[in-house]
């Protein structure tokens, strides 16, 4: 059985692709599906819910989180 790993704010994927690799099961939650017009989507499993209405429990059997909020103000 593969660990789960759990990608808040995923985006793309940019952590996903590598978990993947590494053997995990990844489950990618966003407020919205994202892509930048080159075709590519999330490869895993997304749930589309804002991470603000996330429940902790959701993600006991969770073996990793990792959360990488956008940073808005310095990405322009």
């Amino acid at each position: 059985m593969k660990p789960l790993a759990i990608d808040l704010f995923c985006g793309l994927g940019g952590w996903t692709d590598g978990l993947l690799v590494e053997g995990y099961d990844v489950v990618g939650f966003d407020i919205e599906q994202h892509n930048y017009g080159d075709g590519k989507w999330y490869p895993a499993q997304l749930v589309l819910q804002d991470v603000t209405t996330l429940h902790g429990g959701q993600f006991k059997d969770a073996a990793l989180i990792v959360a990488s909020p956008p940073c808005q103000e310095y990405s322009y």
